[in-house]
């Protein structure tokens, strides 16, 4: 109950600060600075975003129309690819796959839906995602010049990000070529987002592991009776080597609780610690510590702490960036999927369109609601990050 009460209070200082912010801005008139402030969102409407987009957009206009073309001719795979994997997904969980992974909504909620320990990483993953989606969308546009009505960035509680209003009844009456570089603008650029951070923290980190990280100790555990101080990269234990998570768990499976292990750290050190009892399981012997696996950095004379936060921020940008790219596909009103679902039946020839995208959002929403469903039954929980 503690525990709960404590993640809490974070929360309620920052909804505090949420509600005078608030305040502040009714009372000095914020709209009057082109900041919208309302009980649930912050947001900053400028044309400076516009004439930049625009100016970008025209700047190298033939290398944007062929990686908005690319983008396109992918909107189709990209579509097929979300059905395919929540097809799939759905599939192993009824069948109770032991390869069933869980199906889980990104609601940023610290202490609530999620710990405040990913909170950061969290919300640097969904900036970098909404962001370039939303430029990409607006660059878009204006190459084949349909006007920008607004656009700007925004804080909705918790979620920041970038927004970019484009005319759509301007839009609605361009060429079906325009209307699919719009449509899967978005995606596509989340998508090569995605490859430039893999590659970037390819570069940066080892491949595989070559420790077990200590990212925080248990309260009494033996760990910290033995004062192993957070953020220690565990090499081996009695002398058995532990490159991984896997590693350490087979050499403690022969371990008895209350039994003195000697753990051997990546700076040369020995740490002396007793093992203690499993609270879930009497006979099987604990460390006292929450672990991960430790990726050696690349970059000369980088303490492990910042390189495992730099690590996690790119773990969490290459999880986001492409499941929201994918799921942003699905031919499902209100995502781009289905606009660009609609303008794809339209050049085949279908005039009325309401019926087969009324059927694919249905098929895609029970998709997404079953795989959810299912999903808590297996794995308890539908919050990434809980």
């Amino acid at each position: 109950m503690s525990s709960i009460v404590d993640s809490l209070i974070p929360l309620g200082i920052y909804l505090a600060i949420w509600v005078a912010i608030f305040l502040v801005g009714v009372l000095i008139k914020a709209d009057r600075f082109g900041v919208i402030i309302r009980p649930y969102y912050i947001m900053l409407k400028t044309a400076a975003f516009n004439n930049w987009m625009e100016r970008l957009g025209s700047r190298w206009r033939r290398g944007w129309l062929t990686f908005f073309d690319i983008g396109a001719a992918m909107g189709i795979g990209l579509s097929g690819l979300a059905i395919y994997f929540f097809a799939k997904g759905l599939y192993a969980l009824l069948v109770r796959s032991p390869q069933a992974n869980p199906t889980s909504l990104i609601i940023p909620l610290p202490g609530v839906t999620i710990s405040w320990e990913i909170f950061p990483y969290i919300l640097l993953s969904i900036a970098v995602l909404l962001i370039p989606h939303e430029v990409a969308h607006g660059i878009a546009s204006v190459l084949d010049r349909v006007p920008i009505k607004s656009s700007g960035v925004f804080l909705a509680l918790f979620l920041p990000g970038g927004f970019v209003e484009i005319d759509e009844e301007n839009l609605a009456k361009r060429a079906n070529r325009t209307k699919l570089r719009v449509f899967a603008a978005g995606s596509f650029t989340n998508v090569v987002t995605w490859l430039l951070v893999f590659i970037l923290a390819a570069s940066l980190f080892s491949s595989a592991p070559s420790g077990v990280l200590v990212t925080s100790l248990v309260q009494g555990g033996g760990a910290q009776q033995a004062n192993l101080p957070q953020y220690s990269v565990i090499t081996a234990i009695n002398g058995t080597a532990t490159a991984s998570i896997p590693d350490l768990a087979h050499v403690m499976s022969k371990v008895v609780p209350n039994h003195t292990v000697i753990v051997q750290l990546i700076d040369g050190q020995n740490r002396s610690i007793v093992t203690h009892s499993d609270p879930s399981n009497q006979t099987r012997a604990v460390l006292g510590i929450i672990t991960t696996n430790y990726f050696a950095s690349r970059v000369p004379g980088l303490p492990i702490v910042s390189a495992y936060q730099l690590f996690s921020a790119f773990n969490w940008m290459i999880l986001i960036l492409i499941n929201v790219a994918i799921v942003n596909m699905l031919p499902l009103f209100p995502f781009d999927g289905d606009r660009y679902f609609d303008t794809v039946l339209r050049i085949l020839g279908v005039k009325n369109t309401r019926l087969a995208r009324i059927s694919a959002s249905a098929i895609s929403l029970s998709l997404l609601v079953l795989s959810l469903v299912f999903s808590y039954l297996r794995f308890g929980t539908i919050f990434l990050g809980g």
